[in-house]
Parts: structure tokens; sequence; C-alpha cells
């Protein structure tokens, strides 16, 4: 038995349905997550607190879907022995959320969220090209996320209490209200969610300085309008997911559309993303091992014929995944507040 797996057997089936559960609904109440689990509350208690204290599983905030935030994909090229020192400073800046070690035609892959546009480039031009060991940089920008890992699932509850998980969230949550800029205490809210998404409101309100009413409601609005998102993560390898992929790709734009969508039905895939550069697509994946890596390409191929792989990448080592620091194990150890929500906004009203 290989590392992973041996690590992977360290979680139980209960751990990995209790898991799956958060992705369904990561704050769903331990009265909704026993009823789900068919276990007491205690216990659903008990065992999200060792994930959680180990680093193996967390639930964090993250850009929504209708979030005012500008996102690209840059690829950096570094000079020999400096690749880990570069992914080391960029880990601790908000605007770099994810980060990669890769083998393939490039050296770590970074994906930078900020304010818009100018913020970008401010920050490629005065930040990461400045980097002492980086010696080039290749820039992809997102038009669309057509997918992303919120979604993604470990596929360990039963259906009827996944179905019945999501259905409790939907009732719960009112209809979407008009979004509104960002205030101070918003961002607060979402940095603190960001390190810890299922903070009790009370603690989450101390942190924010606030009541406990009024921080369960600005959030549970800004999840309504999707200005944000909530989503449990894993680290991957203890989960026997050690592989990551990224293909990058050329389709013709008639078929762009289509093919990110149905790419969004494949099981492994954790990220589509339509770009403006030298490539129109992003799939990422989370694979078992290497020898699925051919194995998804001929699938994508085969379903798509006009597609054209341009390049594909190999996630040596995951160092920050959307604001979590990671160690070699894929566990989370830190998190640095997610760019654009780094920034102040205007006070409330």
């Amino acid at each position: 038995m290989n590392e992973s797996s041996t690590a992977a057997a360290a979680i139980s089936e209960d751990e990995l349905a209790l898991v799956h559960a958060l992705q369904v609904q990561p704050r769903a109440t331990w009265t909704d997550l026993a009823d789900a689990l068919g276990c007491t509350t205690v216990t659903a208690s008990r065992r999200w607190q060792r994930l959680h204290e180990e680093g193996i599983a967390w639930v964090t905030a993250v850009p929504g879907a209708h979030c005012a935030a500008f996102t690209a994909f840059v690829r950096l090229r570094c000079a020999a022995g400096h690749r880990e020192e570069v992914a080391a400073q960029l880990a601790q800046d908000p605007e770099a959320v994810t980060i990669e070690l890769t083998a393939g035609s490039f050296d770590l892959f970074v994906e930078v969220i900020t304010a818009d546009l100018a913020a970008f480039t401010r920050y490629l031009l005065a930040r990461v090209e400045q980097i002492r060991g980086v010696t080039q940089a290749s820039v992809a920008v997102a038009t669309h996320v057509v997918t992303e890992a919120s979604r993604w699932r470990l596929d360990a509850l039963e259906p009827r209490a996944s179905s019945a998980l999501a259905d409790t969230a939907q009732a719960r949550s009112s209809e979407r209200p008009s979004a509104r800029q960002l205030t101070d205490l918003d961002l607060r809210l979402l940095t603190a969610l960001g390190a810890d998404g299922r903070q009790p409101w009370d603690r989450l309100a101390g942190t924010a300085g606030t009541s406990a009413a009024t921080a369960r409601r600005r959030i549970e609005r800004l999840l309504a309008t999707e200005e944000a998102a909530l989503r449990c993560d894993i680290a991957a390898p203890l989960f026997g997911r050690p592989v990551t992929l990224s293909l990058h790709a050329e389709v013709p734009a008639t078929d762009l559309a289509a093919t990110a969508r149905s790419l969004t039905a494949l099981t492994s895939v954790r990220l589509v993303a339509t770009l403006a550069g030298p490539d129109n697509l992003l799939a990422t994946f989370w694979l078992r091992s290497v020898e699925e890596v051919h194995r998804i390409e001929s699938e994508l191929v085969a379903r798509h014929p006009a597609v054209r792989v341009t390049d594909r990448a190999l996630a040596l080592r995951a160092v920050k995944r959307m604001g979590h620091l990671l160690d070699p194990s894929g566990r989370s150890t830190a998190s640095v507040p997610l760019g654009p929500w780094a920034t102040q906004g205007p006070e409330p009203d």
C-alpha cells in the first residue's frame, strides 16, 4: 500500500460522509448533520473537531458567482532553485489565492483574484514580476468560471441524505436580495469566515466587532446574493486524491460554451473556466493516480474532437488553496485573507 493510501485509510467512512455532508451544506446545524449521518449531534461535532483541528478538512468562504472581482491564472517560470522561494513569497499575498508547484512547461501555477483589471495589472507588474527568481509570466484572464470546487463532492454520502441536506438549505434561504457595495464590516466578516467557515455566530461577531444577529443577517445576505460562497475543502492526498491535473486547451469559439458545460459532469473535475489568452479553456481535475491522466485527456478529446489540448501540468504540491496555506500532506496550517476582500470598504450606514 502506498503512502497516500495509508493516509487515506486513517479517515473513516463516517468522516468521509461528514465531509460530503458539509460540502452540500457547509453551515448545516449539528442536528441536521446528525439526522443525515444517522449519529448523535455530539458524535458529529466530535468527528468534525478532529478533522478541523488536524487541518484535514475545513470550511471556508470564497468569492461567489456574483462577486465583483477579477480572476486570472498566471503561469510562472522560475530560475533553478528559486521556485519554492517564489511560492513562499506569493503565499502571503491576498491576491494569490491558490498556488501550486507544477511539473510541465512552467514551474508555478497561481490563481489571482483582485478587485478589477487595474488592480491585477498593478499586482502582476509591481509584485509578481519583480520577485527575485521569476523569469517569465504567462497570463490567462478568466472570462467565466463555469464550475469551481464548492460544487465538487466526495461521493461518500447516501443520495437521500445529500438531497435532504440540500433541501433544508434551500428551505432556509430567502428570496435573493439585490447586491450592494460591501462595507468594512462585510469584509471583516468574510475574512473571518475565510479562516473558519463554521465558527459560531457569536464568535464570528466578536471577531468582526458586531452582534451575532447582525453577523448572521449580513452573512446570509452575502451568500444569498452570491457575493460569497461557502465550501468544505480537504487535504486531497489524505482522501486518496493526490494527483491534480490541469489541462489548457483551444476550442472553437462556437463550441466553447457547450464544451465547458459538458466538462462539469465529470466527477473528477474541480474547475472549468473559459479564458481570454493563448488558450480559451482551463479544466482542473483531482485524480487517484497518474495513470488516470491520459484517460482523462483521451475522454475529453473523444467527446469533443474539436478540442486541442495545448498544455498539461501536474501539481507536485499545493502550497496554498483559496487562501489556506497547506503543508506537504495538503493539510491546512493557516489562512491568508482573500483578495479582493482584504481591501477596505466603506463604513456601514
